[in-house]
């Protein structure tokens, strides 16, 4: 197997990884929507999401990844638990 080969099926299992991250997180965000529907909550936390892109940009520096790349990654994110989270209501 070629040296790229490997380097590819390295990239497969990050992918794979990072896949069952984002489940885990839609897991948790369901959570958080039933919480906030209990406790008559909005989705929409502003102040949180302020919170998490600060501390988004801080672990972008400890990697030293641009905080763009990951800005646009997480606005999914966020977008799609608020989905989830709206529909617990």
């Amino acid at each position: 197997m070629s040296q790229i080969e490997e380097l590819r099926i390295e990239i497969t299992e990050i992918d794979a990884k990072i896949i069952g991250l984002i489940a885990q997180r839609k897991q948790v965000s369901l959570q958080i929507g039933a919480y906030k529907k209990q406790h008559n909550l909005p989705v929409l936390d502003s102040a949180r999401e302020a919170l998490l892109r600060e501390f988004h940009d801080t672990v972008c520096e400890e990697y030293n990844l641009a905080p763009s790349i990951v800005a646009k990654l997480f606005e999914l994110l966020i977008e799609e638990s608020r989905k989830v989270q709206q529909n617990e209501r």
